[in-house]
């Protein structure tokens, strides 16, 4: 077997003539002969067992109720901007229970930027929930940049005017894993037709949501 160092601010390299080294950007090998010095990329250390990137959930189940609440918004927002909306889901101490936070947000279209502020204390930010507006529920590109340094669930929702689709996923040091819904909400199937009115968030929608300005159009 070969010894394994950590490069941090004290390390020294040894005298060994062979060993890992295990440094900011990954493991390394490093290996001298009377010829050459080398430290070259380790894909592994053979003696040891393997180990396969993966999620295991041990959050309690996400109440079905606050998924529907989210979307009676993102409803709410797509009948008057025809826009995406974002929800944050959060989770409060005290009672230990999930809780739904809108911020501020400026919506247009396939557009969707919102404030990101300090959570006060009690309460901890979990990840997003964001709509696609007519879309289908997918992660973009984008929300993939938005989310790769953001922990926690991410759920996207669309075809927010037929037949609702969903996406969910969890992010772990910027790499992102599916997870079915069934795993994550309860009760499950979805109790769609329990949807709250989209007219019991026109005043958190007035008062949180900023259409993007119109374009200038000139005449010609």
């Amino acid at each position: 077997m070969l010894a394994i160092y950590l490069k941090d601010q004290h390390f020294n390299p040894p005298d060994d003539p062979i060993y890992y080294l295990l440094a900011r950007d990954g493991l390394f090998l490093v290996k001298r002969t009377q010829f050459f010095e080398a430290a070259v990329p380790a894909g592994g250390i053979p003696w040891l067992k393997s180990q396969e990137p993966g999620v295991r959930l041990t959050a309690p189940p996400i109440p079905a109720v606050l998924l529907l609440q989210a979307v009676s918004f993102f409803k709410a927002v797509f009948k008057r901007y025809h826009s995406e909306a974002v929800a944050l889901l959060a989770w409060r101490e005290a009672p230990r229970a999930y809780e739904l936070v809108i911020p501020h947000q400026t919506v247009g279209g396939g557009h969707c930027d919102y404030e990101v502020r300090e959570f006060p204390a009690g309460l901890v930010r979990l990840g997003t929930i964001h709509s696609h507006a007519g879309l289908e529920a997918f992660h973009s590109e984008r929300d993939e940049a938005d989310e790769r340094h953001e922990d926690g669930f991410h759920l996207t929702v669309g075809n927010l005017d037929g037949d609702l689709t969903m996406s969910c996923s969890v992010v772990v040091q910027g790499y992102r894993g599916q997870i079915p819904p069934e795993h994550l909400f309860s009760p499950y199937p979805i109790p769609w037709a329990k949807l709250p009115p989209e007219a019991d968030w026109d005043e958190e929608v007035a008062a949180k949501v900023t259409p993007l300005p119109r374009p200038i159009e000139f005449g010609t």
